[in-house]
């Protein structure tokens, strides 16, 4: 499920969540969408960040963005992705985001066998990170993953 597309006050609040230490946005961002028909029985996992952009802004904003969201659906949350590697998405294409994220996942030892799985993430782009998350999860034994991205650029 996409909430919105990639432009406008969209964007502008994406980018001050990313790149200006505003927090705060991810309240305003959650606040725009109805989650209801989702699955009470899903968990919300959070795609990660890499370690460098953790470290550059101090937190995770699709993490945020998943808290904001559990106010209004409080479904469980599981942490188990890792993300492997330093590769920074902005401006790569396709083709160079696929070939980046191939091995970039690994799920740590959470169980998520048998789990319904609702990837979190703050914008979709070419929806290469996505189905690199997704592929790790499967992989690793999730039944269903959905994914909820506040923006499509």
């Amino acid at each position: 499920m996409v909430v919105t597309t990639y432009e406008g006050i969209a964007k502008e609040l994406i980018w001050r969540l990313k790149f200006a230490g505003a927090v705060a946005a991810a309240q305003d961002m959650a606040a725009t969408v109805s989650l209801v028909g989702l699955s009470p029985m899903a968990v919300f996992v959070a795609v990660p960040s890499s370690s460098d952009r953790y470290r550059q802004r101090g937190y995770n904003q699709a993490e945020l963005l998943m808290r904001a969201w559990q106010k209004d659906l409080p479904l469980a949350t599981m942490y188990p992705l890792t993300r492997v590697g330093h590769q920074h998405q902005l401006g790569a294409g396709r083709q160079q985001r696929l070939h980046q994220l191939r091995t970039a996942f690994r799920v740590r030892s959470e169980s998520v066998q048998g789990a319904h799985i609702i990837l979190v993430d703050d914008v979709l782009t070419t929806g290469a990170t996505l189905e690199a998350a997704a592929a790790a999860l499967r992989q690793a034994g999730a039944v269903r993953i959905d994914a909820l991205v506040f923006a499509q650029a």
